[in-house]
């Protein structure tokens, strides 16, 4: 039973993140192809985490009384079914804009809920979550190299089809997954006490800063790197290597935040992501931009694996759907948000280098509320856990 329920999560998370390897880099070069300026493709990208705000928040609130089983599946078809509409529109802005809120609203209920899923699964069995996690990133890569393969082919012709028949195969899965139980009516938990301790909302706000800074990465990394001369294959070349060190975290990261402690990691992270952008900004050459991506392992993989563990360590089993939604709203959807849109005004008014700069001076602003967040934690996972 246990091997079934692996293989389950292995398979979502790797068709999942299939679909996500071919959205993060080619979303602006087709928003671009469609006719879209640096300002709205900043919008649209904006859009997909603004849906992320109120959207984890509402399914985590649904999950716990109809659980998570009659989410999921739902949210990954409409997702799917999303994309191949945004064909319907021939590159009109609005129409755009309302097809990705919609899309996104469903794909934000998927994640949290999985990772909840996941995490319970883990600790009630024994397993590391970071190895389930890391076929996500072995997904990602695939589809980040092969989608270069496919547009350099047949163009970005294969962008919306291709992510709908990867959400396709993640609805598949999703519908074995060894969701945790509804809770009773009686057994509802307030999140009061959460709400109310002050180094939650102190991390959180940490947190939307460095992802805040991804935003100029996420939307225009693609379209930087094409107007340094690399072509698709080069693209997907240099997002494939970034996420190939990230699952070189994910197998050893519960070892890791185990040996060194996560106050460390997460402090570690943060100051990493902000030499990551700087050195983009300056563009010194292929060799080294290749070289930095391998920063990924801490600017996306470390702080995840340490964050969820932050957080699912702060709620009780019954609450720890709603408060992985919570985090996946507020780091990833405000906080990617309004850093998606602020690389669109800052791509238009300060270029490249500008524009990379200020994201690396956000994730090291991070930092002043992580410190006082972490201050009460001693060193090592088993301190919060």
């Amino acid at each position: 039973m246990v091997g079934r329920e692996a293989r389950a999560l292995v398979a979502f998370y790797f068709f999942y993140f299939c679909a996500l390897g071919a959205f993060m880099p080619y979303w602006g070069p087709w928003l671009k192809s469609a006719g879209q300026g640096a300002l709205a493709i900043g919008i649209l990208t904006a859009a997909v985490q603004f849906s992320k705000v109120l959207g984890p928040n509402l399914w985590g609130w649904l999950a716990q009384g109809l659980g998570s089983a009659h989410i999921v599946p739902l949210a990954a078809l409409l997702t799917a079914a999303g994309f191949l509409a945004l064909e319907l529109v021939h590159g009109n802005f609005w129409g755009l804009l309302l097809i990705t809120l919609t899309f996104s609203f469903f794909w934000a209920a998927t994640l949290p809920l999985v990772d909840a899923a996941t995490l319970d699964w883990a600790e009630r069995n024994g397993r590391a979550y970071g190895r389930i996690r890391l076929w996500g990133s072995l997904g990602f890569i695939a589809l980040a190299l092969g989608m270069g393969v496919l547009v350099q082919i047949w163009g970005l012709d294969v962008f919306l089809p291709g992510i709908a028949a990867f959400l396709a195969a993640a609805w598949w899965f999703s519908r074995r997954l060894p969701y945790p139980p509804r809770a009773p009516s009686q057994e509802r938990v307030s999140l009061g006490p959460q709400l109310r301790d002050w180094r939650l909302w102190a991390f959180l706000a940490a947190g939307a800063l460095e992802q805040a800074s991804h935003g100029v990465y996420y939307a225009f990394f693609s379209i930087d790197a094409q107007a340094h001369g690399l072509n698709a294959g080069w693209v997907g070349l240099l997002w494939s290597w970034a996420v190939i060190c990230e699952v070189v975290f994910f197998w050893y990261g519960e070892r890791i935040l185990r040996r060194f402690g996560l106050r460390r990691v997460l402090i570690n992270a943060f100051v990493l992501t902000g030499t990551r952008w700087l050195v983009i900004a300056a563009w010194p050459g292929l060799i080294p931009i290749f070289l930095i991506q391998s920063l990924h392992a801490f600017s996306y993989a470390a702080f995840h694996l340490a964050a969820v563990h932050w957080i699912f360590a702060r709620f009780p089993m019954r609450l720890r759907s709603r408060g992985m939604a919570l985090y996946a709203s507020l780091v990833y959807g405000l906080g990617g948000g309004l850093g998606a849109l602020a690389a669109g005004w800052a791509w238009g008014h300060w270029g490249s280098v500008g524009a990379f700069a200020a994201a690396g001076i956000l994730a090291w602003l991070g930092l002043v509320g992580l410190l006082p967040a972490l201050r009460p934690l001693k060193s090592g996972v088993a301190a919060i856990i």
